[in-house]
């Protein structure tokens, strides 16, 4: 796995997590409780691992120039 994350995105992906988690424990009822805790663990996910499966599906990077 090649990071393909750059800072401004790994950011935006921690500000969602925390705000899905939020959703889900405040805001949201039923099945949608889980919905948003799913999607709050994948951005902690990505975020933790600097690289996202649908960036690199797309062939999107960024993180800019590549050191390699």
């Amino acid at each position: 796995m090649t990071p393909n994350m750059g800072s401004t995105d790994r950011m935006v992906r921690w500000i969602l997590a925390v705000v899905f988690f939020l959703i889900a424990l405040f805001v949201a009822v039923g099945g949608w409780k889980w919905i948003f805790a799913l999607l709050g663990v994948i951005m902690v996910v990505t975020a933790a691992l600097n690289f996202c499966p649908i960036w690199a599906a797309l062939k999107i990077n960024t993180r800019g120039k590549s050191s390699a």
